[in-house]
């Protein structure tokens, strides 16, 4: 939901709502179960069983993203299914060997890239 530019930048409480010069504020408002579920999920993702689900889901991301910054895996170099499966195989091949030497060299795991504003509340 917006407000409309005119009205939004006449109001004289814009300074305790927005600091944008020209875009006006805009709110997201859900209906009442849409936002009652959308709350439960989210105490949900607190627990450690949504958590240890999850450390699955973190491992083939870094996986997926492996592969795309190193493999150039968002793109296909080939046309036709065949050659793009063959491709998809030979790539998760060269992923596995780099992993595998990596650890064979005794390499730690990169650590996570902390934001910003998580690191303020580190320190």
């Amino acid at each position: 939901m917006g407000f409309p530019r005119r009205t939004c930048q006449l109001c004289p409480s814009r300074s305790l709502c927005t600091r944008s010069d020209s875009e006006p504020r805009r709110l997201t408002l859900r209906p009442k179960k849409e936002h009652e579920l959308l709350q439960s999920l989210r105490v949900q993702q607190e627990t450690d069983e949504w958590k240890k689900i999850y450390d699955t889901r973190a491992g083939v991301e870094g996986t997926i993203s492996q592969g795309v910054r190193a493999f150039g895996l968002r793109k296909a170099r080939y046309t036709g299914l065949a050659k793009v499966q063959l491709q998809h195989i030979l790539s998760a091949a060269a992923i596995n060997v780099v992993r595998m030497v990596a650890w064979l060299q005794g390499m730690p795991h990169a650590k996570t890239r902390i934001s910003r504003f998580a690191a303020l509340a580190i320190t």
